[in-house]
């Protein structure tokens, strides 16, 4: 961009004087061109004075009902459509929910675009209206592959996991849009909250595919596959791990467990998984030993 000059002694000392609202040559005097006035009309002494006086709406954002593009005088006008009190009380329980759980914005502004795009069927719906901001945050959770329980949600929402349940798989037929929590997700949650090595990770999700591919996990619950894939990772690799510690930290009983890891026991079997295994093993023997040398050393 070429540098603005005085077109009458070519000077670049060139000022924008905002009171007068013209470009003024600081050299000579000479006006150059006039300029729109792009400032406020009001003037603040304080950061108070400016939020009193500004009447712009917040940012866009679809946590709020009207996306934040209302003026000030605008929200303070009364709310007169029941389908728009309804959407404001929807909202707020989403961002109090989100809030709650500490889950990425990015998550609750999904419920809430999930939400303007549900049919009024189920809006309308006194039958899921109270669990409908709850589903919606399960919903996105699910679909952003957040591994949060619905134990969760339902705990903060204080509804049943059941009315939840509900009225989150009618949502997801609704909108047809599916899960990306897999069963990966949550053998890496697992691993990292009962402090496993990396490689017990690894071989866990060997297990699960294997299992997957003999038609074992159809119709199972995804943390306990993920529980049992996870425990017998590390029984194999010789890493101990308590059954009863797991089935706390997951929040499944241990007779379910227990029925996946017989279901399971067949694939450690599998000339792939044993092969898998063997690698892994000596890889964290040599680990081991490369260490013990380290130590002695010094």
């Amino acid at each position: 961009m070429d540098e603005l000059r005085c077109t009458f002694c070519g000077s670049a000392n060139i000022i924008e004087d905002k009171n007068s609202g013209e470009l003024v040559c600081g050299d000579c005097g000479h006006v150059l061109d006039r300029i729109i006035y792009s400032d406020p009309e009001w003037r603040a002494y304080s950061y108070g004075d400016r939020v009193k006086r500004e009447r712009a709406g917040a940012p866009i954002t679809p946590l709020l009902h009207d996306l934040g593009l209302s003026t000030r005088y605008r929200k303070n006008a009364k709310i007169n459509s029941d389908e728009e009190r309804t959407m404001i009380a929807i909202l707020s329980e989403i961002y109090r929910i989100s809030s709650s759980l500490n889950i990425p914005q990015s998550a609750a502004q999904a419920a809430a675009i999930f939400l303007r795009k549900v049919g009024g069927e189920i809006r309308s719906s006194r039958k899921f209206l109270r669990a409908l901001p709850a589903s919606l945050i399960y919903l996105s959770l699910k679909v952003h592959g957040i591994p949060r329980d619905l134990k969760e949600v339902a705990e903060v929402s204080g509804l049943e996991q059941k009315t939840i349940r509900r009225c989150y798989l009618k949502l997801a037929e609704s909108l047809k849009v599916r899960s990306l929590t897999d069963v990966d997700v949550y053998i890496s949650k697992m691993v990292k909250i009962l402090g496993l090595p990396g490689e017990v990770e690894h071989l866990a999700n060997k297990i699960y595919k294997k299992a997957a591919i003999k038609g074992l996990t159809q119709g199972k619950n995804t943390k306990a596959i993920a529980a049992a894939a996870t425990y017998l990772a590390a029984r194999t690799l010789g890493i101990p791990i308590s059954q009863r510690r797991l089935v706390k930290e997951v929040g499944v009983s241990k007779s379910t467990l227990r029925r996946r890891l017989r279901e399971f026991e067949a694939v450690l079997s599998d000339e792939n998984i044993r092969k898998e295994s063997r690698i892994t093993l000596r890889r964290i023997n040599l680990a081991t030993e490369v260490n013990e040398i380290g130590r002695r050393s010094h």
